[in-house]
């Protein structure tokens, strides 16, 4: 199949998830209308085969997950969720593979309500570079910078699950707790209902995809603030512990990445409002710290906690 072929039969589906969408694919560029009093929030990831997910991956698992993980950043800004464009590079024209991955980009862009605008797709390596948009009320993202001291730490989910379930890959009989695990992996659920709301109570925010203490440094960094964490607060699943025993469990909740759960900093006066929140919109969420002045702290029972696992970090062999 042609290059437009492969578009017009695969990736041009129907969608209308949102008025702000003026012109997607079949142009040059597409064209969105920014609505009056919001603002524009945009990121883009590129995934790539063999270091991002599994070569053997299923199309439909694949799709899926390519979409979530970056919606969870726009989650983690506080923003709606508005388009987003696709570049696929692909080795091979496999039509069974193709249908499989659009069918499931399709169900994934409409669970999000999230419009497919455009892209492209090209001959080589497997990869998967995504740019999604959404909308935020105008001086309401959710910046990294803007914890404040004294703001509780929270966490949306379960960590450290994704985690284990590297571990499990080719193996052919999974428990039901590994299966637990290995779905943790490979399509991530995502706080989405939880998260729209996230702007009326928190300070600052970020997802989880390189591990809790990777991640919230980057708020600590940005706000030039510290965090104290207590580790026998850390949300770990029972499944989480069963496979891998208390002690790993709690390694890779604070190290672990792929989680895609939020970490957020908020004002203790709205401890209420957010388990409010969370029971309305049935989220998990744990409070397991809070913004100090300078330092990392990571407790265990008020004792220094040693940390014998490390994040994610990209060119960390050079």
């Amino acid at each position: 199949m042609a290059e437009f072929d492969i578009i017009k039969k695969h990736f041009d589906f129907e969608q209308e998830y949102s008025q702000s969408v003026v012109k997607s694919i079949g142009d040059d560029c597409a064209i969105l209308d920014i609505p009056k009093n919001k603002q524009l929030v945009t990121s883009t990831d590129t995934l790539v085969a063999g270091v991002h997910f599994f070569y053997d991956v299923s199309p439909a698992d694949l799709a899926y997950k390519a979409l979530a993980v970056n919606v969870s950043d726009l989650l983690a800004m506080g923003a709606k969720p508005l388009a987003y464009t696709l570049a696929i590079s692909l080795p091979e024209t496999d039509k069974q593979w193709l249908k499989a991955f659009s069918q499931s980009l399709q169900k994934a862009s409409q669970h999000f309500a999230i419009n497919l605008i455009g892209g492209d797709t090209t001959q080589g390596p497997l990869s998967i570079t995504l740019n999604v948009m959404g909308l935020v009320k105008k001086g309401k993202a959710l910046c990294r910078d803007a914890s404040e001291l004294g703001d509780d730490i929270w966490l949306t989910g379960a960590l450290g699950s994704a985690r284990s379930a590297l571990k499990l890959h080719g193996k052919k009989l999974l428990s039901d707790d590994e299966q637990f695990l290995w779905q943790s992996l490979i399509r991530p659920n995502l706080p989405f209902k939880f998260a729209k709301k996230l702007p009326k109570f928190a300070n600052s925010a970020i997802d989880l995809s390189d591990g809790l203490l990777a991640d919230l440094g980057h708020i600590m960094v940005q706000s030039r603030l510290g965090a104290k964490l207590v580790v026998e607060t850390l949300p770990i699943a029972e499944a989480l512990i069963e496979v891998e025993g208390l002690e790993q469990a709690r390694q890779f909740a604070l190290a672990g990445g792929d989680d895609y759960q939020l970490c957020f900093t908020a004002n203790k006066k709205y401890r209420k409002l957010i388990e409010k929140r969370a029971n309305k919109t049935d989220t998990q969420v744990t409070r397991v710290g809070e913004i100090i002045e300078q330092g990392y702290e990571v407790l265990l029972n008020g004792e220094a906690y040693p940390i014998t696992e490390n994040s994610w970090q990209h060119f960390k062999s050079q």
